[in-house]
């Protein structure tokens, strides 16, 4: 009866809890639709006042504009007087006239600021609805995400702790976690997995780890699809999970997708690499596993690694159209704290490892018996200790453990001087950190190791062979040493060190603490993970319609900034091959209307000054460019020796307004660039800019300054790392030598490569970067005749792989145009669709983007491409058909926005760009991945 009653308490409190929970549901309900009915109101008021705003403001445009117009004909009817007759009182005339235009000018453009500063006023205010709203929608009450973790077996090892700290990471950011595993035993497990910190629930683990002995891998498969369809099947109807989090097996995936809600998955190191293949039966055996964790792999909406090195591998042997990210594990901040060793009798060195052969525990064991060879009689006392995870359900677990006691008697290693420890707590680990000088960390190509971060958090420096994670993890010679082979003596010799300097592992380890707190804490840690949570439910809301005004919101904080001004137009038109050029692109967007778009701002770039300059050029060009542009043209004889130096001659001559030129163009991008920040994903435009070919003291290819340079000078003031991508058709040279030794800068060229091609032995595939730009810069040398399913294929395999393994915080594109069909270069077969394919893929990874031109001498086909891509960025789809405007006339034919794609004979063949993206992949790819923390 008293069992009874006990239940029947707990009942009516489970019942007062839901009635209680019902409440504040109803509550939370009524609240959201108070405050939707409010936003409703204010939304109709602000669109109100909005309308009567733009009314008030057209109609006061178009009284400026009329009186504009009637100005401009008053001045071009005295213009045409030719008569001797009050020729004074003309200049007087029109001079007073162009007065009263700039003051009408500076009237319409404080107008447009005045409206620009209202909307923004009310958008503002709508901002407090919105957030307001999001304090409702997210409450935890109603719609706090909810995540599943599904692990195979939750023990103990440095995968088992990963999935503890996702766990832990998650709650740190008040998502509701579970986690769901086929084994806990709560005798050999994290502390947190038992003391209630984490909900863990198991499933399934009545199927058999394996049959006779065999089928391991199989069964494993077999156990987590199981645990997955529990989840789906019988969890998820009264739980309703936002989000799965699965790790190393991705068997289970297709079973969740079956809810349709975004998965995220996180990869140790690809399976199929993990198992041995002695036989042709056990290769038979995987063939179909390895099949399937692939294709079930990229069944993920976000892949995460835990290290450069598998990262590689990753994308070597798995080809995912999802970019793959790296989410270095982590040390909760309490987990381990540094004690003195300075009392202890011996010098002790410590193992941590599960009893596997793969982790290669005899390396340790022979290493401290070739040490106890390098000391004398005098040398302070050794101790070796070896712990490790330890399961006797585990036949390997279990031989391997016996293996190595064997192996320390046939060394004739002392029972006095080695202690093994099968499986130990939180608290032991410690006890045992405190007593080591060193750890030796034995596995080879480790996929990460999460032994070395923990002894460096408690203050103890790691000696590990350098291969795989801990290249990524250990400074060497600072926080511990790398071994290369031969391992066991040079093992023996670092071990050494800390024998004759009793003070290097207090200094290392001081230096170990300080890396591991600048690098792997967990703040760091659960920050980036809740960044990828965050925007996988954002994604695939907004692929199912379910978050829409999210979308929009995000997608109008967006703002595209334009370069744009008269004198820029003048400057441009000292360039005979592009002269109007800059006045179609303009018209053209004008002719769209794009220019009439909410979030689109043209600004007046501001003159680049000498020291702007400076930051790409040497100060005597400078000078001489400043200088040539003032003598006469009948005195270029005697200055052709400098000129000569200087490249000022047929492709690049001198003109009167050169110096003034220069500094527009280098202003423009320069100013451009200062509108990009940490803080925004804005785009800057400058379709004037993009001139890649000027050298540090020399002019080169109708370039005399290089104002892409500057702007990335500029950049870099603010972003560590920039990816430059040339689309023009010729190299971009002068990008390549400014940045060539620069690991900061990631400079991409996609361009024709052929012998007499301009610029002439420059663009080389083997030109991949020196001393630290080695491996940062990429080549794409094209041949005669490229198509858009080439080019395409190209960079939509090329990009995300950059994306990857640089970690661009910001991106610049020259946007050059002589790649198009139409272009007199007559060399490649491109459509304006493809460019705009490649920059949207640009777009599409959400990083603040400086746009620039280039190339293009089709004027008519250059302002097409220039449009379409501010109309890209804008996210407005245009009509095909060009409206009539002032420069209609250049676009016949046809009249419209695309252009066709050409016939020309193509002479890239389908193994040369394979070529070329095997190249690059195991060049520079590689490298990234190797320096890139």
């Amino acid at each position: 009866m008293t069992h009874m009653s006990h239940i029947k308490t707990l009942q009516n409190e489970i019942e007062h809890l839901r009635n209680e929970n019902n409440e504040q549901s109803q509550i939370m309900s009524q609240l959201q639709l108070e405050l939707n009915e409010r936003k409703r109101q204010y939304e109709q008021r602000l669109e109100e006042q909005i309308k009567h705003l733009d009314n008030a403001f057209i109609s006061q445009q178009e009284k400026i504009l009329a009186e504009l117009s009637e100005k401009d004909s008053r001045i071009a009817d005295l213009e045409m007087d030719r008569t001797s007759s009050g020729a004074s009182n003309r200049v007087n005339t029109i001079e007073k006239l162009n007065t009263e235009k700039q003051q009408l000018h500076n009237q319409l453009k404080e107008l447009t600021e005045i409206r620009m500063k209202i909307i923004q006023d009310h958008m503002a205010s709508k901002q407090e609805y919105d957030d307001k709203e999001k304090l409702v929608s997210f409450s935890p009450i109603l719609d706090m995400p909810r995540i599943a973790i599904l692990h195979p077996d939750l023990g103990i090892g440095g995968a088992e702790r990963l999935i503890v700290d996702i766990g832990l990471a998650l709650k740190f950011h008040r998502h509701d976690v579970d986690i769901y595993t086929n084994f806990h035993d709560r005798q050999r497990c994290f502390d947190e997995t038992r003391n209630g910190q984490l909900s863990v629930f198991v499933a399934c683990s009545w199927f058999p780890r394996n049959i006779f002995g065999r089928f391991h891998a199989l069964c494993a498969y077999i156990r987590f699809i199981l645990l997955a369809i529990y989840v789906v099947y019988i969890e998820s109807k009264h739980k309703h999970y936002d989000v799965f989090v699965c790790d190393q097996i991705s068997a289970c995936i297709p079973v969740l997708k079956r809810t349709e809600r975004p998965i995220l998955f996180y990869c140790h190191y690809p399976d199929q690499l993990l198992a041995k293949r002695e036989s042709i039966a056990k290769k038979i055996y995987r063939w179909p596993i390895d099949v399937f964790e692939v294709y079930t792999t990229c069944l993920a909406d976000c892949i995460l690694v835990n290290s450069a090195y598998t990262k590689s591998i990753f994308e070597k042997y798995i080809s995912s159209k999802i970019p793959v990210d790296i989410l270095y594990p982590t040390i909760p901040d309490r987990l381990l704290s540094s004690f003195s060793n300075e009392n202890e009798r011996a010098i002790n060195f410590l193992s941590i490892n599960r009893f596997e052969r793969k982790k290669d525990l005899s390396l340790a064991l022979h290493s401290f018996a070739y040490l106890r060879k390098l000391l004398n009689s005098n040398s302070k006392p050794i101790h070796l200790y070896i712990i490790g995870g330890y399961d006797e359900r585990l036949r390997e677990n279990v031989e391997y453990y016996q293996e190595l006691v064997e192996l320390a008697n046939q060394l004739n290693i002392d029972s006095s001087l080695i202690t093994f420890v099968r499986s130990f707590s939180d608290e032991q680990k410690c006890e045992y950190l405190s007593k080591a000088h060193c750890i030796l960390y034995t596995p080879r190509f480790e996929h990460f190791g999460i032994v070395p971060l923990e002894a460096m958090q408690a203050g103890r420096p790691v000696i590990a062979t350098s291969t795989g994670g801990p290249l990524e993890t250990i400074i060497d010679n600072q926080t511990g040493f790398l071994c290369d082979e031969p391992l066991i003596e040079t093992f023996a010799q670092r071990m050494k060190k800390f024998i004759d300097n009793e003070n290097l592992s207090k200094q290392m380890g001081e230096q170990g603490k300080t890396h591991v707190n600048e690098k792997f804490s967990f703040k760091p840690f659960a920050k980036k993970l809740n960044e990828h949570i965050n925007e996988i439910l954002i994604r695939h809301n907004n692929t199912k319609n379910t978050s829409l005004l999210l979308f929009i919101f995000a997608f109008f904080m967006r703002e595209v900034i334009y370069m744009t001004s008269l004198e820029l137009h003048k400057s441009l038109d000292n360039i005979e091959k592009i002269r109007h050029r800059s006045y179609l692109t303009d018209a053209l967007i004008s002719a769209y209307e794009l220019d009439k778009h909410n979030h689109i701002r043209f600004i007046q770039p501001q003159l680049a000054t000498d020291n702007e300059l400076a930051s790409a050029h040497d100060r005597d060009y400078i000078e001489f460019l400043s200088f040539i542009s003032n003598i006469d043209p009948d005195d270029e004889k005697l200055y052709r020796e400098q000129m000569d130096v200087y490249k000022i001659g047929y492709e690049c001559p001198p003109f009167e307004q050169l110096s003034s030129f220069c500094k527009w163009i280098g202003g423009g991008s320069i100013t451009a660039a200062r509108y990009l920040n940490r803080s925004s994903n804005n785009i800057a435009i400058n379709f004037f800019g993009g001139w890649h070919h000027a050298k540090r003291s020399e002019a080169s290819g109708f370039c005399y300054i290089n104002d892409i340079v500057m702007a990335i000078n500029e950049l870099r003031k603010k972003f560590d790392r920039i990816c430059y991508i040339d689309l023009d058709l010729h190299h971009g040279d002068g990008i390549q030598e400014a940045f060539y030794c620069s690991s900061k800068v990631l400079t991409v060229s996609l361009h024709k490569y052929e012998p007499g091609f301009f610029p002439i032995n420059s663009g080389g595939l083997n030109e991949i970067g020196e001393a630290w730009g080695r491996g940062f810069n990429i080549n794409i040398p094209l041949h005669h005749g490229i198509n858009d399913n080439q080019y395409l294929s190209l960079f939509t395999s090329l990009v995300p792989k950059i994306n990857s393994s640089f970690q661009p915080e910001v991106f610049v594109v020259q946007c050059g145009a002589d790649t198009l069909f139409g272009d007199p270069m007559k060399s490649f077969n491109l459509t304006t669709k493809c460019i705009m394919n490649c920059v949207e893929q640009i777009i599409n990874l959400n990083k603040p983007i400086l746009l620039l031109g280039g190339g293009g001498y089709n004027i008519a086909d250059t302002a097409r491409l220039w449009t379409s891509i501010t109309s890209l960025c804008l996210n407005e789809k245009l009509d095909n058909d060009i409206p009539e405007h002032e420069y209609f006339v250049y676009y016949g034919p046809d009249f419209t926005l695309e252009t066709w794609p050409g016939n020309r004979t193509n002479k890239n063949t389908q193994e040369y760009i394979e070529g070329l993206l095997n190249f690059v992949e195991h060049n520079q790819i590689n490298i990234m991945n190797s320096q890139i923390l």
